[in-house]
């Protein structure tokens, strides 16, 4: 009896080769949104760092300048959070729909493996009842010659 061979095999290294490409894209995903979760806390410090300096400098005389500069600079940080944290919502949707990607590769390369296994069970059972068969035969020639 010939070897087993799976008749969708390539159709199963292509589904493997699909979830693993999948694999990547979230891993991508997912370094980018960890990317901007750094861009926002860099920018939350940097704006815990600028109140602190214009708490050291609130003491005596005030210096309009100097406070409308802090002012405006502390409302483009403000705003600068605002936009990175509407960007992580958009990358966090991107990672999602990723995921659901990944999962929906995931369950096609399943399908495909059970397949594979149901065929392999069944030239097993072909194989083994062959093999039982020959054995029997042989033995009924053994029976004979002994007779």
């Amino acid at each position: 009896m010939k070897r087993f061979q799976f008749r969708f095999e390539k159709v199963l290294s292509y589904r493997r080769h699909q979830e693993k490409q999948k694999q990547r894209d979230l891993a991508a995903a997912e370094n980018l949104r960890r990317l901007q979760e750094q861009t926002i806390a860099a920018t939350l410090a940097e704006r815990a760092r600028l109140q602190q300096e214009q708490n050291r400098h609130m003491t005596g005389t005030v210096d309009p300048r100097r406070l409308n500069r802090y002012t405006r600079y502390y409302l483009s940080l403000k705003h600068r959070e605002l936009a990175d944290r509407e960007i992580l919502a958009r990358i966090e949707k991107e990672a999602e729909r990723r995921r659901m990607e990944l999962i929906e590769a995931a369950k096609e390369r399943k399908i495909y493996e059970k397949l594979e296994e149901r065929h392999y069970e069944r030239y097993q059972g072909e194989y083994n009842s062959l093999l039982q068969k020959e054995t029997d035969d042989l033995g009924q020639k053994i029976h004979w010659r002994k007779q």
